[in-house]
């Protein structure tokens, strides 16, 4: 299991914002996904990541707008497309359970939800 927590920022005087750190191999490319590519695609990810897990195919391949990823029933790797040395880019890959990914995925986007109404509203 990915140990994770979350932490509130402050981004300049009066703007916070709310990160994940994630505690596994390569961690720094999970992060960097969900902050980056989850928090503004979450729909059509998640929606991807249910197709794959439902069966409804056997794999998915998809871009946002740092991260890809390569989806499959049992795991999903996850590249920084950002990284230009091929080494780096393969040494850098996250892979994680599917399962696990997209429990993460409910997790962190109720997390930035919730914060949103508790620091903006």
């Amino acid at each position: 299991m990915i140990e994770r927590k979350y932490i509130v920022y402050e981004v300049t005087k009066d703007k916070k914002d709310i990160s994940i750190i994630c505690d596994c191999e390569n961690a720094e490319t999970l992060n960097t996904f969900l902050s980056s590519d989850v928090r503004p695609f979450e729909e059509w990810i998640k929606s991807d990541i249910d197709k794959v897990l439902s069966g409804e195919i056997i794999s998915k391949k998809i871009s946002g707008n740092v991260c890809c990823a390569e989806i499959n029933l049992k795991t999903t790797k996850i590249y920084d497309m950002l990284i230009e040395d091929d080494d780096e880019y393969y040494a850098t890959c996250c892979e994680v359970d599917t399962k696990e990914l997209r429990q993460l995925l409910d997790e962190w986007c109720d997390k930035v939800r919730e914060f949103k109404n508790e620091y903006y509203n």
